[in-house]
C-alpha cells in the first residue's frame, strides 16, 4: 500500500455512515490529514471528538460544506485554502434523499443537488484554485440501484423523456428531472431518483475523467448495500419495516448486502487504482447481487451513452455556474 503519512484526505459527508467509517479507517492507517467536509462546523466537531476517541489520534480538521448547495461548496474550497494542504483522496460521499420533494435554495430537488451540485461545484473550485495534488484520486459515491436491476427502483429514461417533452435536447431533461416541479407528468418517488441520481453520478464521472489533467483521475464507486447506514430512513414503509429487517438477516449469506468495513474498503482500493482507471464506474461484480467483489461496470450500455455524459456535465455547469477551469 502507498505510503499515506504525509496524504491527504477529503470525506464529504464525514459526521454519519460510511463516511464517518472511512475516516475512521484512514486515521487507523496512518493518514496524515483527514478533513471532515460536513454541512455544519457543529456536526464536523462532533464527528472530530468521536473519531479522536475511536481512533486514540487526531489527524482530522473540520470543513463545512453543505453539497446541496452550489455557494456552500464553493465556499467551502476558498476556506480550504487556509489549511495550506494539498488533497490526495477526494472523496465525495454525501447525499440525501427525502420521502417528499425537498429543494434547495436554487430549487434543485434534495436528492440531486445533495449528490451532485456541491460535489460538482467542489472539484470544480479545487481545480480551479489548484488544491489537488498531481496524483490526486477523486471517488464519488454510487449506486448499484443505478444499473437498473434493484427491485422497487426505477430509473428514469433521460433520453425518451428528452424526445417527449424536450424535443431531444438532453441537457433540458437533465434540468427538469432535478428540478421535478417541471415534470409533474413523471410522480415523484424518492428511490427512482436516487438511482437516477446515480447513473448522473456514473455521466458526470465519464465526463469529468475526458478533461483532468494527467495522473489525477475519477471514479464512481457504489459502497454496496450496508444495511446499517442511515440511508433507509427515508425509504417507504415496506422497505424500512419489511425488506430491510428481512435483509439482515439473509443480506451478509446471500450476497444482498455486506458490512460497513466491505463498503469503505472499495473506497481505499479505489485510491490504489493506477492511471488507466479513469472514468468508471465499480460495484458489485455479481450483477444480481448488492455485495461482494467489485469490479469495473460494463452493463448496462447506458453507463457509456456519450451524450448523456457530456449532457450532465453541461447540466451541472448550467445549473451551478461552475464551469470547467480553463
Amino acid at each position: 500500500m502507498t505510503n499515506t503519512n504525509t496524504k491527504t484526505a477529503l470525506i464529504t459527508g464525514a459526521n454519519s455512515g460510511i463516511g464517518f467509517a472511512l475516516a475512521a479507517r484512514l486515521a487507523k492507517d496512518g493518514w496524515g490529514k483527514i478533513i471532515l467536509a460536513c454541512r455544519s462546523i457543529e456536526k464536523g466537531k462532533s464527528a472530530r471528538k468521536d473519531l479522536m476517541l475511536q481512533t486514540g489520534n487526531d489527524p482530522f480538521a473540520v470543513l463545512e460544506m453543505d453539497t446541496s448547495e452550489a455557494e456552500s461548496a464553493k465556499q467551502a474550497a476558498e476556506d480550504l485554502k487556509s489549511l495550506n494542504t494539498k488533497i490526495d483522496f477526494l472523496v465525495l460521499n454525501a447525499g440525501a434523499s427525502s420521502k417528499d420533494p425537498k429543494f434547495n435554495s436554487n430549487e434543485v430537488e434534495i436528492t440531486y443537488a445533495s449528490t451532485l451540485v456541491g460535489h460538482h461545484v467542489f472539484t470544480m473550485e479545487a481545480l480551479r484554485l489548484g488544491l489537488l495534488s498531481e496524483k490526486t484520486r477523486i471517488v464519488i459515491a454510487g449506486s448499484e440501484g443505478a444499473r437498473g436491476s434493484v427491485p422497487g427502483m426505477t430509473v428514469h429514461d433521460i433520453p425518451a423523456l428528452a424526445e417527449e417533452n424536450h424535443n431531444g435536447q438532453l441537457v433540458d431533461a437533465i434540468k427538469s428531472l432535478m428540478h421535478i416541479k417541471e415534470k409533474s407528468q413523471i410522480p415523484f418517488r424518492n428511490m427512482n431518483e436516487y438511482v437516477t441520481a446515480k447513473l448522473m453520478v456514473v455521466w458526470w464521472t465519464a465526463a469529468l475523467a475526458k478533461q483532468l489533467p494527467s495522473g489525477i483521475t475519477v471514479n464512481t464507486v457504489s459502497p454496496g448495500s450496508v444495511l446499517s447506514t442511515s440511508f433507509i430512513r427515508d425509504g417507504s414503509f415496506g422497505m424500512k419495516y419489511l425488506m430491510v429487517p428481512f435483509m439482515k438477516l439473509i443480506g451478509p449469506f446471500t450476497g444482498m448486502s455486506h458490512s460497513i468495513d466491505n463498503a469503505i474498503q472499495r473506497f481505499i482500493d479505489a485510491y490504489e487504482f493506477d492511471d488507466q482507471a479513469n472514468g468508471y464506474f465499480f460495484a458489485t461484480a455479481n450483477r444480481k447481487k448488492l455485495g461482494g467483489p467489485m469490479n469495473k461496470q460494463m452493463w448496462p450500455e447506458y453507463f457509456f451513452d456519450n451524450a448523456g455524459q457530456e449532457a450532465t456535465f453541461k447540466a451541472m455547469e448550467n445549473l451551478t455556474g461552475t464551469p470547467y477551469p480553463n
